[in-house]
């Protein structure tokens, strides 16, 4: 128990501002140790146990290809739309230095394994920044921190990050700038906003749901045009990036009237609507009940943050069928939205009357 405030000798003021900033440094490095620890065991497998190019990630010409592609400097006009646009990890990847050399003849770091192990190191950073992230956000929901560390053992478990946060591809930052951008909106802090979207839409074009959920979560309407204005620089920067820089070459459809064309081809052609349950169900698996009961509660109180901001969870359902993209890598992005409402859902069905104790 806290002592009474009386009791603290002269000048305790100004060392009890200190001690809560130590208090505070080390509560968020501890926060971050263990998401840096669930991240290396994420990234791990991916990294050591199976091959680049897996038939499952794409192989040569899919998601993997492209951005390994990238990493070895193929000029972008060459690589496909939309992944020549996701520069951020596959660059970083190349600033990662390789081993040293006494530790090779420990590791397999040669060819495949090396690209492997430097796309790992910056995921494995992204994946700790985002459980971090994760942890913050909840807080400003709300959430007391172990609700918040339950969200983000949810988030590691999930289906698309332990399958494909690790590998050679761009989500794990994708997550964390979506996450950052999420945070600073709730903080209100315009500066690190902008930072998120103009690092973000060069990771993965999924930050622009930040202008969305700029608009959703609730603030005086001067503040909502802020954020938004935060957001401008990043969507610029993406629009010259994708529209006047590199414009035009083969990829994914360009307009959803193609996409929505060859969505009803697909439907007519066989089983599509259960790829479509396998596919989506994925993403959340378990969680989707939970989110669906927490949604329930969440919605009862006046003005929820988190109850504003599930409107958009059927945006990003709708999404994949507009752009003709896979279906549970992208619903996962809602993931800010599903996990802390699936926590509400496990708060309702573990603890149903307020107070109780475990």
């Amino acid at each position: 128990m806290m002592r009474p405030a009386s009791n603290a000798p002269a000048g305790g003021s100004a060392r009890s501002g200190r001690s809560g900033g130590i208090d505070a440094a080390r509560r968020w490095f501890t926060i971050a140790f263990v998401c840096l620890g669930a991240a290396v065991a994420v990234v791990y497998p991916a990294a050591s146990k199976y091959p680049l190019f897996d038939p499952g990630l794409g192989g040569t010409k899919g998601d993997v290809g492209q951005y390994v592609s990238m990493y070895r400097g193929e000029p972008l006009a060459g690589i496909a739309r939309p992944f020549r646009y996701r520069v951020f990890t596959p660059f970083a990847a190349r600033l990662v230095p390789v081993p040293p050399h006494g530790l090779l003849g420990y590791f397999d770091c040669g060819g495949d394994k090396l690209i492997q192990l430097r796309f790992g190191l910056v995921n494995m950073v992204g994946l700790a920044a985002g459980g971090t992230l994760l942890v913050a956000f909840c807080e400003t929901l709300g959430f007391a921190t172990i609700e918040s560390l339950v969200a983000a053992l949810l988030f590691y478990t999930a289906f698309p990050v332990t399958n494909y946060g690790g590998t050679a591809m761009v989500d794990a930052w994708g997550y964390a700038f979506l996450l950052l951008g999420l945070l600073a909106i709730r903080r209100e802090s315009f500066l690190l906003l902008a930072a998120a979207g103009i690092a973000g839409m060069l990771a993965k074009e999924t930050t622009a749901l930040l202008v969305p959920a700029a608009l959703l979560l609730p603030g005086p309407r001067g503040r909502v045009f802020t954020r938004l204005a935060a957001l401008v620089p990043g969507l610029a920067l993406y629009a010259v990036f994708r529209g006047v820089l590199f414009p035009g070459g083969c990829g994914f459809p360009g307009d959803p009237a193609t996409s929505i064309e060859n969505l009803v081809l697909r439907l007519q052609r066989g089983p599509y609507l259960i790829w479509i349950a396998w596919d989506g169900g994925t993403a959340f698996l378990a969680l989707w009940p939970l989110a669906l009961l927490g949604w329930l509660e969440a919605r009862r109180g006046f003005g929820n943050p988190l109850a504003r901001l599930a409107w958009l969870v059927p945006l990003i359902l709708l999404t994949p069928f507009l752009i003709g993209s896979n279906i549970g890598r992208i619903w996962f992005y809602a993931f800010p939205v599903m996990i802390p409402l699936a926590v509400v859902g496990l708060r309702r069905l573990l603890w149903p009357v307020r107070g109780a104790t475990a």
